[in-house]
């Protein structure tokens, strides 16, 4: 059987079109786990209503707590032999999991399958649908390949062995919280497909997603939390080789540019000169990131916040 795990905060519109697409896959053998976290709208009433119509829809209502705590509920209550996600704003290809379980068939020490994604914004075209691609399979340097492939390292375009899928746990952060998943999940992976082929699709439209309000002082110290999450992963493994420096210095990069968007220039200042921030700096090598990067790495490193006062993102 496959889980599949559906977060909802708030999706009154849009959820009714994700629980359809779950309902109408070829495969059958499934269970679709929907954790309500907290939503103030009609959307509990409405994921209860399916689970009246469908013995394999199970829902859960439980106080907001994050994306990540609602998933990290619904792993605790799964019964499948391999464990897939949605959230609630998107939709799923028909064929979805008879083709990735058929990977899975196929080659069965394969322990993660990807698909491929595409964006859409409003109702869903008949050409959005179009059905193209091949199958690529991995071995060797699991970590590093799925850590540099961005169109696969989020956890709604994959399907995952139950046994490593539940070895881990979300981080309680609301930004990346997928990535560092994936993330921690193809550690312990020794093989992983990648179909080229679009099974997902991924609403741009909704306002109340995250994405929809990234640059808010709000997600600041989510910001913060990543970068030492992704610090914390290279010391607690010891992976000490040039990509994972170079993949702590880019987030280092990144998260300047992220906080300075986001709040006043004095946020931005007593955030750099955190002292768990700084900590990662010691480890972190820039040398191979782009040259935007290595200067602002450079400033942050050194200090030299002056200029960020005066950037407009």
């Amino acid at each position: 059987m496959v889980s599949i795990i559906m977060p909802v905060y708030n999706s009154e519109k849009y959820v009714s079109d994700a629980i359809e697409s779950v309902c109408n896959q070829s495969y059958k053998n499934w269970e679709l786990l929907i954790v309500n976290d907290g939503s103030t709208d009609q959307s509990s009433k409405i994921a209860d209503d399916y689970a009246k119509k469908d013995s394999r829809i199970k829902v859960f209502h439980r106080n907001n707590e994050g994306v990540s705590m609602a998933r990290n509920y619904a792993l605790d209550k799964c019964n499948g032999n391999y464990i897939t996600f949605i959230d609630s704003d998107d939709v799923y290809h028909p064929e979805r999991l008879k083709k990735m379980m058929q990977i899975f068939v196929q080659n069965p020490d394969c322990d993660i399958v990807f698909t491929r994604h595409k964006e859409f914004r409003g109702e869903l075209g008949v050409d959005d649908t179009r059905e193209t691609g091949s199958v690529k399979i991995n071995n060797g340097n699991i970590l590093q390949k799925i850590i540099s492939d961005s169109r696969i390292h989020f956890v709604w375009n994959s399907m995952i062995k139950s046994e490593i899928a539940k070895k881990e746990r979300f981080a309680p952060i609301r930004f990346a919280e997928d990535f560092c998943y994936i993330r921690d999940c193809a550690f312990y992976c020794k093989k992983v497909a990648v179909m080229d082929e679009v099974l997902y699709f991924y609403r741009r439209d909704n306002e109340n997603a995250m994405t929809s309000h990234f640059f808010s002082e709000k997600y600041i110290l989510d910001y913060m939390k990543l970068v030492e999450n992704i610090y914390d992963f290279c010391k607690e493994h010891k992976l000490e080789d040039e990509f994972y420096k170079k993949m702590v210095a880019h987030e280092y990069a990144q998260n300047s540019m992220r906080i300075r968007k986001s709040g006043s220039y004095s946020k931005f200042v007593a955030c750099m000169n955190d002292k768990k921030f700084r900590e990662g700096m010691k480890f972190a090598d820039a040398s191979q990131c782009t040259l935007f990067e290595r200067v602002l790495y450079f400033m942050i490193k050194n200090k030299i916040y002056m200029p960020f006062a005066f950037w407009i993102w």
